[in-house]
């Protein structure tokens, strides 16, 4: 059964084998192999449930919503927004929907560096082919690219560089183009519609609008979830929540399972809790063409292509580089941090419909930590200080220079990115003043999709927070599952390796348990 938070009047008192706290890419699909191999399961998510005849396709609607801080999450300086879904299927139903694998840099340099022996790409092949079954992956459609992302395959060819078209778990899509605040036409196979139903209809108990708060460990091996049934929107408190539970799955994301261990005292023994964040940053490109080239960015898959010529992955340093990535159907999201004021600003927007945009990301080494307050009524308010390295920025620039010459040379008559004191480059001339690209709070709008690397995995308590079965190293039936495992950045896009690692985890512990 699904139980929203408005059917609920009354104090919940729950008894069950494990709890899953969180209901996005690691919650959701834990919560399926759970169900499916009878396990008495409880799922608690702290958002509401959304929908298809809820996705109005307004911003101002459906990004307080669906997104954690209703898309305003930020970090302790304000130069990163760090986006977060916050509803039945976590980021799931409000991501790009863009399948990628962990990179097998990556996970070589996980296994040098970090010492993770078992996490290997056959380690995780069945796995991959599961969540890719479960959830109908293909490669997007031709039909649904539209303009923008098409421009980026074009002038890749023309210009003999790498480029490439995603993989998508979407299922008769009609290319709205409003993926990004929840899919209206239930194209989109997010953990809401593929592993959700499915873990209910095998016996799951759900819950939405129901906040966690703490873990109490109990004297006869078990836990107390203390939580609270909250009013949806405001997220107030309404009725106490308490379940009993002989293990205990966190899945609520890289800023809020370190928090409910940090606040359950379960920080103990475990130095590393909070630490090695990385936010992956990325920044919107515009590049501005002339007025009959259209982009109808707005529609189509709003980002299914990337060019990959500057990934620079490598078994010392993981996920390097930079790539770009095409983007649309979230105006008001990318505009604010697009540069100038007043008339300069509306020219630039005048331009919409003949300006091509994208995403420049730019993978990082971890570089953050997690702080919490937490409010009277129970709600907890992260504090995400972070420091952006001068390699990063040092690619950044590098960034700015071969993007523009890309765009350049593909017709475009202006190139512009989110910072207010980097000037409009005019023409490939300018690409010179890319060493002048300031990087700073208040100068530079970055964006953060992908936080990971609070609860790291490891080899030891010292060094990590959760083992390589993604179990607490002080604790024999606390398991974290989320992007917070993540040692360093996984991937440009986190989904599909979190289900990855949430399938793998699962059916390990089944097996052993």
């Amino acid at each position: 059964m699904i139980y929203e938070g408005e059917q609920i009047s009354a104090a919940l008192n729950l008894t069950t084998d494990t709890v899953v706290i969180g209901s996005g890419a690691g919650g959701g699909v834990s919560a399926y192999h759970l169900a499916k191999a009878g396990v008495k399961t409880v799922v608690l998510e702290e958002g509401g449930r959304f929908q298809a005849k809820d996705m109005s396709q307004r911003e101002e609607q459906m990004y307080p919503q669906l997104y954690r801080a209703g898309g305003q999450q930020m970090t302790s300086d304000g130069q990163i927004n760090v986006m977060q879904g916050s509803a039945f299927g976590g980021s799931t139903l409000i991501n790009a929907a863009d399948v990628t694998p962990i990179a097998p840099e990556v996970l070589a340099h996980w296994q040098h560096h970090h010492g993770i022996t078992e996490i290997t790409e056959q380690a995780l092949a069945a796995s991959y082919k599961r969540v890719r079954a479960q959830m109908g992956v293909a490669p997007v459609k031709q039909n649904l690219i539209n303009n923008n992302n098409n421009l980026i395959l074009d002038a890749a060819a023309k210009q003999g560089i790498k480029a490439g078209i995603f993989d998508t778990n979407r299922k008769n899509c009609i290319g709205s183009g409003y993926c990004m605040q929840g899919c209206a036409y239930d194209a989109k196979q997010g953990t809401n519609l593929s592993y959700l139903p499915q873990a209910s209809e095998l016996g799951a108990q759900i819950y939405t609008d129901v906040r966690v708060d703490r873990i109490e460990k109990l004297k006869n091996g078990f836990y107390k979830v203390h939580g609270m049934v909250i009013e949806r929107g405001l997220r107030t408190p309404k009725y106490p929540v308490e379940v009993i539970a002989k293990r205990i799955i966190l899945s609520a994301g890289a800023v809020h399972s370190p928090a409910i261990l940090k606040r359950s005292g379960l920080d103990k023994g475990l130095p590393q809790l909070g630490k090695n964040v990385s936010l992956q940053p990325q920044m919107v490109v515009g590049a501005q063409f002339e007025q009959h080239q259209q982009m109808n960015s707005q529609r189509g898959i709003p980002q299914s292509v990337y060019l990959a010529e500057y990934d620079n992955n490598t078994v010392e340093h993981g996920l390097g580089g930079y790539r770009i990535e095409g983007i649309g159907g979230v105006l008001a999201n990318m505009v604010t941090g697009l540069p100038g004021i007043a008339d300069q600003h509306k020219q630039l927007m005048q331009a919409y419909l003949h300006t091509h945009y994208s995403l420049l990301l730019i993978p990082d080494q971890p570089s953050g930590e997690m702080r919490w307050k937490y409010k009277e009524n129970g709600a907890v308010v992260p504090i995400i200080d972070y420091k952006i390295s001068d390699e990063w920025k040092s690619r950044a620039r590098d960034a700015v220079r071969n993007i523009s010459e890309f765009f350049f040379k593909a017709g475009a008559k202006k190139v512009y990115f989110s910072n207010h004191s980097f000037p409009v480059l005019e023409s490939i001339d300018d690409i010179d003043k890319a060493d002048l690209f300031e990087i700073s709070p208040g100068l530079t709008t970055l964006i953060s999709a992908h936080v990971q690397g609070t609860c790291r995995m490891g080899t030891s308590a010292a060094h990590s927070v959760v083992n390589q079965n993604l179990k607490l190293h002080t604790d024999e039936n606390i398991y974290v599952i989320d992007a917070s495992i993540m040692p360093t950045t996984a991937s440009t896009h986190t989904m599909l390796p979190i289900m990855a690692m949430a399938d793998y985890a699962i059916h390990k512990m089944l097996a052993t348990s």
